[in-house]
């Protein structure tokens, strides 16, 4: 007994040794990335085959992390999406993302398009070879109009739907949009409290929420104030946060009075 015990462990030694010596000698395994949706990964969440958009993915690919500036050439209006042949640096391709109003020659900023290789829009009868879905465009000179962002639209990630009544709001320690746009280097960074009622919201850009807040003192004026707080539109706030002037953010962002990591007072 003793003689076979002894036997199997040197067998067992030597079949561990030769084991390691052939994964010592073999290459490194790859792992093939697979396809989004096959795989049942988390996909870019633009398109879905409910029927409505009538679009179908092919292979879909990591999406791009660059920012991109580009002209919009020729638009194809679906009943949920737009293709837009668009341009960039001289070189033409095409990107969908959800319908909204666009037209030729606009310039739009986006980052983070998703490549899919022989798309098929079904309403158009049409398979596009390559296109990049985008979850958001933002027109160029957003920033230029009334102090405020005009939002391109693409996956609207916010509210937009001008549905909320400005109304007059005066509430105790908090200054006017009237008195802040007439003395507004007098408030420069400092801190103020403002209220009002939220009549539009870009959510989730920069990694801050953007409200379009009117109080009925200077309705004409767009004040943009930014915040982590999560405030549907319509809502009537009181916040608090910093006054800075001439504030460019950069890709369009572009300010001459905002409110800026306002935090909720009530």
């Amino acid at each position: 007994m003793k003689f076979n015990y002894t036997a199997m462990r040197i067998l067992t030694i030597l079949t561990l040794i030769s084991i390691l010596g052939m994964s010592c000698g073999s290459d490194p395994k790859v792992i093939p990335v697979h396809d989004e949706t096959a795989s049942g990964g988390k996909s870019s969440g633009v398109f879905s085959d409910d029927g409505s958009g009538g679009a179908q993915s092919g292979t879909e690919m990591a999406p791009s992390k660059e920012f991109h500036t580009v002209t919009v050439k020729e638009i194809l209006p679906t009943s949920k999406y737009v293709y837009l042949l668009v341009e960039e640096e001289g070189q033409e391709f095409w990107i969908s993302t959800l319908k909204f109003e666009v037209n030729v020659g606009e310039v739009y900023f986006y980052r983070d398009g998703l490549l899919k290789n022989n798309f098929h829009s079904t309403e158009h009868n049409r398979t596009f070879e390559k296109l990049y879905l985008v979850s958001q465009l933002v027109k160029a000179d957003h920033g230029n109009n009334d102090g405020g962002m005009q939002e391109g639209g693409a996956a609207n990630h916010g509210q937009e739907s001008g549905n909320a009544q400005p109304k007059n709001v005066v509430v105790p320690g908090s200054v006017r949009i009237a008195d802040l746009v007439a003395n507004a280097k007098k408030y420069e960074g400092k801190d103020i409290q403002i209220s009002g009622v939220i009549t539009k919201v870009n959510a989730r850009i920069m990694s801050r929420n953007w409200l379009h807040i009117k109080d009925g003192s200077k309705d004409d004026y767009d004040l943009v104030v930014t915040t982590s707080e999560g405030i549907p539109e319509g809502h009537t706030v009181t916040m608090k946060g910093k006054v800075s002037l001439n504030k460019d953010f950069g890709a369009g962002y572009k300010y001459e009075l905002i409110v800026e990591d306002a935090q909720l007072v009530k």
